[in-house]
C-alpha cells in the first residue's frame, strides 16, 4: 500500500491550538445578541458598579472619529447620558441601544442634545430599518453606529439622507478598549476587572471561530482530495483494530479474564473473571470472591499505534472502591510498582470505580516471534507469572479481614 500521500495530506493540514474557554462560553450564551447588548449596556454606563467610567464610551468615540476621518465635537458629550435597551422605533423596530444625553439643555426640554444609535450584530446580516432607527430618535445630533463582528455593508443611499452610521468591529472596540485601560485601570473595581477580561476574551473567540472554521474547510477540502485513500486507510485501521482486539480476547481468555462481550470493533474493554476459574491460579482460585471483585480496562486502540499494553486493573462497585486507598498502601509498601506499573490514580473511594494498577508495558520487537505470541509473554510474564494480580487480590483480602 503507497501510504505517500500521507506526508503530503498532514503536511496540507492546518495548526490548530486549543484556547481556555471563558465564564460567557462555559455558561452557554457566547453568541447571544441579547447577552452581548446587556453586557455593552452594562459597559457603557459610567455609572454602573464596574468603575470604568467612560473607558467604553470613549473608546467607542475614539474608533468612530478614526471610521469618518475627522475630530467630532469631544465637549458635546461632557454631559451626563443615559444607556437604554431595546428601544421602540416609530415603525415598531427595536434599537439595541441607545446612549442619550440627559442634560436636556436645549429650549425644546423632549430634545436631547446628542444620541449614539448603536446597532449590535454578532453573525445575523444587517436587515434593519436604519432610515426608521434615525427619525425615532428625538436629538439635535445623532452619531449611528454599527457594531459588528464582521465588516457589513451600509446602504450609501443613507448619507444622502443625512443618516450616517459607521461599522465599527467588535474586535476593534475591545481592541481599542484595551489600549485605553490603563487610563480607567487604578479607579476600576477588581472583580469587574477580570469579568471585563473574559468578556474580551469571548469577544475574540468570535474571531477564534472564524479561524477555526477556515481552518478546517481546508482540511476538508483535502480530505475530499484524498477520500479514496483515506477510506482506504480507516478500513486497514479498523482490521488492525479488531485483529489486535482478537488477540487480546484469546490472551486474556486463557488468564482466566474474558472480555465483558466479544464485539471486536471497541477501542478500550473491560475483562473481568466469570464462571469458568479453571485457568486461574490456585490463590485466585481460593479467593474467588475477592477476585471478582476486580477488573481489568485494557485500551486496544493504542496497541497499534505505540507498541505499549496499557491498561488498568480496578476495583469495581462502591463497596469495593471504599477499600482501594488501603490496597494501594499495602501495594507500595510492598515495593509491588515499578516503571511499568505504577499506582493508580483514577476513580476514587466509594465511587463506582477505582484505578489500584496502571499498566504500560512495552511489547518490544516482535518480527521474528509474531504480535501474538510476544504480546502474550509480555502479559503473562508480567502480570500473571511474576504473582502481581495474585498478590493485587490477597492485598484486597488482608484489607478487609483487618476491618
Amino acid at each position: 500500500m503507497n501510504l505517500d500521500w500521507i506526508n503530503k495530506l498532514i503536511s496540507g493540514l492546518p495548526e490548530t491550538s486549543p484556547t481556555r474557554k471563558n465564564l460567557i462560553e462555559i455558561a452557554g450564551y457566547p453568541k447571544l445578541e441579547n447577552v452581548n447588548s446587556n453586557l455593552l449596556a452594562f459597559y457603557f454606563d459610567e455609572k454602573e458598579e464596574h468603575e470604568f467610567s467612560r473607558l467604553f464610551f470613549n473608546s467607542l468615540l475614539d474608533l468612530y472619529e478614526n471610521k469618518i476621518g475627522s475630530e467630532i465635537q469631544r465637549e458635546l458629550f461632557e454631559t451626563d447620558y443615559t444607556v437604554d435597551r431595546e428601544v421602540s422605533t416609530d415603525k415598531g423596530g427595536r434599537i439595541d441601544l441607545v446612549l442619550k444625553d440627559e442634560s436636556l439643555e436645549n429650549d425644546n426640554s423632549e430634545s436631547a442634545s446628542w444620541s449614539i444609535i448603536i446597532e449590535n450584530k454578532l453573525f445575523a446580516d444587517l436587515y434593519n430599518n436604519l432610515t426608521d432607527y434615525w427619525k425615532s430618535i428625538n436629538s439635535d445630533s445623532i452619531y449611528g453606529v454599527i457594531l459588528s463582528v464582521n465588516p457589513v455593508k451600509i446602504d450609501s443611499k443613507l448619507e444622502k439622507k443625512g443618516i450616517l452610521f459607521v461599522n465599527i468591529l467588535h474586535k476593534e472596540l475591545v481592541e481599542k478598549v484595551t489600549q485605553n485601560l490603563s487610563d480607567y485601570y487604578l479607579e476600576s473595581n477588581n472583580m469587574h476587572l477580570l469579568f471585563l477580561k473574559e468578556y474580551i476574551a469571548n469577544v475574540n473567540s468570535y474571531y477564534r471561530d472564524n479561524n477555526k472554521i477556515k481552518q478546517m474547510d481546508t482540511a476538508l477540502q483535502l480530505f475530499h482530495e484524498n477520500k479514496l485513500d483515506i477510506e482506504i486507510f480507516k478500513k486497514k485501521d479498523m482490521d488492525l483494530l479488531k485483529h489486535i482486539s482478537r488477540i487480546v480476547f484469546n490472551i486474556f481468555d486463557e488468564m482466566g479474564f474474558p472480555p465483558y462481550s466479544r464485539k471486536d470493533s471497541s477501542k478500550s474493554k473491560h475483562f473481568q473473571i466469570k464462571d469458568d476459574f479453571s485457568n486461574l491460579s490456585k490463590d485466585i482460585q481460593n479467593n474467588i470472591d475477592i477476585a471478582k471483585r476486580f477488573r481489568f480496562w485494557i485500551n486496544l486502540g493504542r496497541l497499534r499505534y505505540d507498541g505499549t499494553f496499557k491498561a488498568i486493573f480496578e476495583l469495581h462497585g462502591n463497596k469495593n472502591t471504599v477499600y482501594g486507598d488501603r490496597l494501594k498502601n499495602i501495594l507500595e509498601e510492598g515495593n509491588l510498582f515499578t516503571e511499568n506499573i505504577k499506582k493508580g490514580s483514577g476513580g476514587k473511594s466509594g465511587s463506582g470505580y477505582q484505578h489500584i494498577l496502571s499498566i504500560s508495558i512495552p511489547i518490544g520487537d516482535f518480527s521474528e516471534v509474531g504480535f501474538d505470541i510476544r504480546l502474550k509473554d509480555v502479559v503473562k510474564n508480567e502480570l500473571f507469572e511474576k504473582g502481581l494480580i495474585d498478590k493485587t487480590i490477597l492485598g484486597l483480602k488482608k484489607v478487609i479481614e483487618t476491618e
